[in-house]
Formats: structure tokens, C-alpha cells, sequence
């Protein structure tokens, strides 16, 4: 085997001869090492001609190189605007705001459309006359500037609700069997209170005015554009919300010239390729419109990356489709999108600083569920910090997907939802600081999957999650959520968790074993959904009751009675479907199998566990002690996981 350094070309020279390199049938290891340059997307997207079968190619990239898909606009870009484009602003704030012209950089309207909808729920693809178009991202400094909005300062409250539209549900678990099929859904009226409408009603124009909020759930975000009647207080929403609406709802306006009032705010006139903004700390504002990722890589393999800073998209930083790639030491920032979607297998994402991501940090995905052939993906020894800030639920930091990811020795934090979230069988999950997640949500765990009897093989391990949740909203620290399955928790150290240091709802065969809990509002809630929704009619009936089930389909989605599925999960293997059988351990619905032992409690309040749980499941000893002083040596063992805390910080 050889090696090659390719030293003093820029990107495009020597990407070239690594090409020629390859063609020749080279075989070894090929370094290419870069000047210090700024780089455009463009310059950054891999395919099969830059990849080589028999050797692995490395780019090392120069200390402060940096990718950026947007545009920097330094104070003298800014302008004071004048005429007819102050007149959009109130005139007490004017003096406040400034503007670039961003035609005079290649902008027009075609850059970016029309507004788009945001948020894990909103309902915008059921309206098939809603045009396309791209959501800006405005930084000043480090910090994500709003588009102008009220209230500044999170959120108003909907007073009353006139009419819930033409929902999936509503209320909850009474389902619109139509939801489906049904085009152009009727948004609804909701009510908003008398000061947010005498407000409303100082807008010269409402028309381009959107609504951000909750609606129902304090696990769905979504957005609309609205028509407001601010004589009757009205909000008529075009998307209708998915749930319904509730009373005291919260939500904000968003788009709204008038409301360019504060440090970090700003607004677009789309016609006119005007950015209006108030600046916060800094004398630079990036501004980013193209939804391509910063470093694109499909159908790839054996390529490393080092070193470089990618940062200002409406897309992604990284798109990956391929195998054994290696992403490390990497900077990724600034992004309406996920820091790196990686789809393959071997692909690894090492020593990354992932920050200021619009969706989620690093998801990997890959594998294959059928033969359980695993994906290999991994997230490690990563800091990911302040995502999910503009899509707000269900864009977690760390995301596994398929079959056999790891996310190892990462420091996760502050974010509105979830740290990690996971789906398929036989991921890892060990070694990572979690910690200021799910401040936004109650019903939501920092680490969560859920809704699958057949997710087995999934261990969660030496985790230290600490200080999850808000003074508003208590959620979980581990959350399975409906019926999840075949999980295995052991040695995690959970402190300062609002709610249930574990939510394990009324899945089997799921171990949760010497973790230490402390100061957790519920330390193990555990209970039956399942079977009480198909024996008792309680609130997750709709799951299970009928042969159409969410959770009975799950079961058609995988061999599980069979080959090496029967081999890896005999007890998944055995099932018992035959709604003639309800208390038989078999029966799916059923809490069985399941172990709950050796774990050591430190104050907080009581844990729940159901009756059925006792009789399917093995409940032993978990003792409960008042303080760490009476615990003493007790807690020992856990030191390490407890020490990952300094290692990290």
C-alpha cells in the first residue's frame, strides 16, 4: 500500500488528480491537503468519480477554511431606508432598522418564493395551491435573528376557539375516519384576546401575516398563514391545525412589517429583494437563501473530510448517501435544516461542533430491518448545542434510524425537544452528557422512540442526563412511548428530570437496571396503555382494538416469526395475536417480560407502576434514599458516569 500527500492545489485541481489517481488504479492512502480558502457549495459536491474502490482519499482542510452558502453583510452594506420602504415600519422604531438592497448580490423574488410552513405538524401539503419557496435564515453574529413578530418575547394565548376546522382529530382520540383523502381542509376561527387584537388592528396591512404556535399539543409545532378580523378579534387560519385548537394555546405572529421593532428581528420584502432588519451585538449580518447542503456526497465511499467550518444554508450543512465515509473535526453552523443527514452504512461523524441548526443536529440512518443487517452509522465524541430552533419538535440532536447506529460520547444541549431520538432495532446509545433539553414540552422524553412492540435491541447505557425540562414543562428523561419494545437502559445517572426519570408505556420485554435516579418528579413511571386501551377502552384503545392498529401493523412490517428474527427475539417471535387470549402473557398488548431492578433513587417524589405490570413483568427491589448522604457507598459505582460532566465541560 501507498501514500500520497497532494499539498498546494486549490479544491478543484486537486480533486483532479485524485480522479487520475484513481483511474490509474492507485491503491493506498491519498492526503489532500488545502490552502486556507473560503468555498461555495458548489465547489462541494462528491459523486462516484471522486471515489475510489481500492484506497481512501482524506481532504485536510487548512485551519479557518470556511464553506458558506450564504452572503455576509458587513455595516457598509447597511442602508437607512427611506420613502415608501420606511413607510412599512412604525415610526417610532425607523430609527432602529436598516436595510440591504440584496438585488445588488443576484436576488431577486425567484430566490426564494413564497413564505413556507414550519413545524413538525403543519398541514400546508394538504393544500395543493400553496406555492413553493424557500424560508430565509438571517444571523447576526451568532445569533438566529426572528422574522419581525409579536410578541417579541414568547407567546400569546388564544382566548377562545370558534370553530376547530376540518381536523384529523378532535377532540383527542376521536379520529375523522375522512382526514385522510380530504384536499383543502376548512382552517377554522380561533378567538384572540382584546390587547393582541387592538394591536392587530395598528397594521397597515395584515395580509402577509403568518401564526406560529402549539395549537393543542405541547409536542406539535406548526404554522399558517392567517386573515385577521381584529374588529371581532377572529384569527382564521388557512392550514387548519392538525389537532384542533385549544384555549390558551400559545402562539405568535410572524411576517409582519409593523412588527420590525427589536434588536434581532427582520423582515423581507420579497418583491423588492429588500432585507430590513434591526441588528443585534455585531456589525455583520449573514443572510443565507439556497436550500442545497454546504457538502454533498452521494453515492460515495472511503472519503474523509477534516477541519473545515460549513455554515449559512436553508438546507442542510451535510447531505451523505454512501459508505464507509468519515466526517471529523468539522464546524457546522448557521443552517435552516439539520446539521448532516447521513444515509448508508460506516458513515461516521467524529469530534463535530454542531450549533444554530433550524432543524436537528446529526441523524444517521441505515441498515436493514428485515435481515437485521446492521447500518454501522455512527455520531461520537460530537458537540451538538442550540438546534431544533426553528422546526421545535421532533428534530433531535442525535437522531438513529434502521438498524445498528451508535451514538457515543456526545455532548448534547439546550434545545426546546428532544436530545436524541431513535427508531428501528439495535442501536447503542452509551457515554453521552445530555443535558438543558426538552425545556419546551411535557409530554416528551430527552431520549425517546416509541410505538413499536418490534424495536428490539436498542441499549441505552452510562448516560448522564441532568437538569431536563423547564419551570413551564416537566418531561421525561428516558421516554418509551406506546408500547415500545425490547429495550435495555443500565447505568445511566438521571438528576434534575421535571417529570419521570423513565416513561416506560406499556411495552415488553424492556430491562431498566441499575440507573441511578435523583431528584426526578416520578422516578420510573410504568404503566399499561396497551392492554388497558384493548381490556378496559382507556385513552390508547385506538391502537390496538382492531386488526388495523397502529401497533398490530407494526407487526406486518418486519419477519419477526422468523429466520434470524426468530433466532435474536424468540419471545417476539412468539406473540400472540388472538384477540380470544387478552390474558396471556403472549398477548402482544400485555406489559410482559419486562425487568425493573437495582435501580437507586435519590429523593423526588413516587414512582407509578401499574398493577399489570406486577403480574407480567418483574418488578425487584429499586431502593429509595432521602439524600446522596444516606445513599453514600451505595452510589459509588456510578463515579464515572458522574465524572462526564468535568470530561466534558
Amino acid at each position: 500500500m501507498k501514500n500520497i500527500c497532494i499539498e498546494n492545489l486549490g479544491i478543484a485541481a486537486a480533486r483532479e488528480k485524485v480522479r487520475q489517481l484513481i483511474s490509474s488504479g492507485f491503491e493506498g492512502e491519498i492526503k489532500v491537503i488545502l490552502p486556507k480558502e473560503r468555498y461555495s457549495p458548489r465547489e462541494l459536491v462528491f459523486d462516484r468519480s471522486d471515489c475510489p474502490e481500492a484506497c481512501r482519499v482524506e481532504y485536510v482542510f487548512h485551519p479557518g477554511s470556511v464553506a458558506d452558502g450564504g452572503i455576509t453583510l458587513s455595516r457598509e452594506n447597511w442602508l437607512k431606508p427611506s420613502g415608501a420602504a420606511a413607510e412599512l415600519f412604525r415610526e417610532e422604531v425607523r430609527d432602529k432598522i436598516y436595510m440591504a438592497d440584496l438585488s445588488a448580490f443576484g436576488f431577486s423574488k425567484e430566490s426564494w418564493g413564497e413564505v413556507q410552513a414550519v413545524g413538525a405538524y403543519h398541514t400546508a401539503a394538504k393544500y395543493p395551491d400553496t406555492p413553493k419557496g424557500l424560508n430565509p435564515q438571517v444571523f447576526c453574529g451568532d445569533l438566529r435573528m426572528s422574522c419581525a413578530r409579536y410578541p417579541n418575547e414568547g407567546y400569546a394565548k388564544i382566548e377562545a376557539v370558534m370553530d376547530v376546522g376540518e381536523v384529523s382529530e378532535f377532540p383527542s382520540q376521536n379520529y375523522f375516519s375522512d382526514w385522510k383523502d380530504k384536499v383543502s381542509p376548512r382552517g377554522g376561527c380561533y378567538i384572540m384576546d382584546p390587547a393582541m387584537a387592538q394591536r392587530v388592528s395598528q397594521w397597515k396591512s395584515k395580509k402577509n401575516a403568518w401564526l406560529f404556535g402549539y395549537l393543542f399539543h405541547d409536542w406539535a409545532d406548526s404554522s399558517t398563514p392567517v386573515e385577521l378580523n381584529s374588529v371581532n378579534r377572529q384569527i382564521f387560519p388557512k392550514f387548519v391545525s392538525l389537532y384542533g385548537c385549544r384555549s390558551g394555546a400559545k402562539y405568535y405572529f410572524y411576517n409582519v412589517p409593523e412588527e420590525l421593532d427589536a434588536p434581532g428581528e427582520w423582515y423581507l420584502d420579497r418583491d423588492e429583494a429588500k432585507l430590513f432588519f434591526c441588528p443585534g451585538e455585531g456589525d455583520e449580518i449573514s443572510f443565507a437563501c439556497g436550500d442545497e447542503p454546504i457538502l454533498t456526497c452521494r453515492d460515495t465511499q472511503n472519503l474523509t473530510f477534516t477541519g473545515l467550518t460549513l455554515q449559512n444554508t436553508a438546507g442542510d450543512g451535510i447531505f451523505c448517501r454512501g459508505k464507509s465515509m468519515t466526517f471529523k473535526n468539522l464546524k457546522i453552523t448557521k443552517t435552516s435544516g439539520t446539521g448532516a443527514v447521513c444515509i448508508g452504512e460506516n458513515i461516521s461523524v467524529e469530534n463535530c461542533e454542531v450549533s444554530l441548526c433550524g432543524k436537528g443536529g446529526v441523524y444517521v440512518t441505515g441498515g436493514e430491518r428485515e435481515t437485521l443487517f446492521p447500518g454501522n452509522n455512527s455520531v461520537t465524541g460530537c458537540y451538538i448545542h442550540d438546534f431544533a430552533q426553528v422546526q421545535r419538535t421532533y428534530c433531535p440532536g442525535a437522531g438513529l434510524y434502521g438498524v445498528g447506529n451508535k451514538c457515543i460520547g456526545n455532548e448534547i444541549c439546550r434545545a426546546p425537544h428532544m436530545a436524541v431520538g431513535y427508531s428501528g432495532n439495535c442501536h447503542l446509545i452509551e457515554d453521552n452528557y445530555i443535558h438543558n433539553t426538552v425545556t419546551d414540552s411535557s409530554d416528551a422524553g430527552a431520549i425517546y422512540s416509541g410505538r413499536d412492540w418490534t424495536a428490539h435491541g436498542t441499549v441505552i447505557r452510562n448516560n448522564l442526563i441532568r437538569d431536563i425540562g423547564s419551570d413551564e414543562f416537566k418531561p421525561a428523561g428516558i421516554y418509551w412511548d406506546d408500547g415500545l419494545s425490547g429495550q435495555t437502559a443500565t447505568g445511566n445517572v438521571l438528576i434534575n428530570v421535571g417529570a419521570q426519570g423513565f416513561l416506560v408505556g406499556g411495552g415488553r420485554e424492556n430491562t431498566v437496571r441499575d440507573n441511578l435516579l435523583v431528584n426526578c418528579g416520578c422516578p420510573m413511571l410504568l404503566d399499561d396503555r396497551n392492554r388497558d386501551g384493548f381490556v378496559h377502552g382507556g385513552w390508547a384503545k385506538h391502537c390496538v382494538i382492531t386488526k388495523e392498529g397502529f401497533m398490530w401493523k407494526s407487526l406486518e412490517n418486519v419477519p419477526y416469526t422468523s429466520g434470524v428474527w426468530a433466532e435474536r427475539f424468540p419471545k417476539l417471535a412468539a406473540l400472540v395475536t388472538d384477540f380470544s387470549r387478552p390474558d396471556d402473557a403472549d398477548f402482544a398488548p400485555n406489559p410482559s417480560y419486562s425487568v425493573f431492578e437495582d435501580n437507586i433513587v435519590i429523593g423526588g417524589g413516587e414512582s407509578y407502576i401499574a398493577d399489570s405490570v406486577y403480574t407480567y413483568s418483574t418488578v425487584g427491589e429499586n431502593p429509595v434514599y432521602s439524600s446522596w448522604e444516606e445513599a453514600g457507598g451505595v452510589v459509588k459505582r456510578f463515579e464515572p458516569v458522574l465524572e462526564m460532566q468535568k470530561k466534558r465541560g
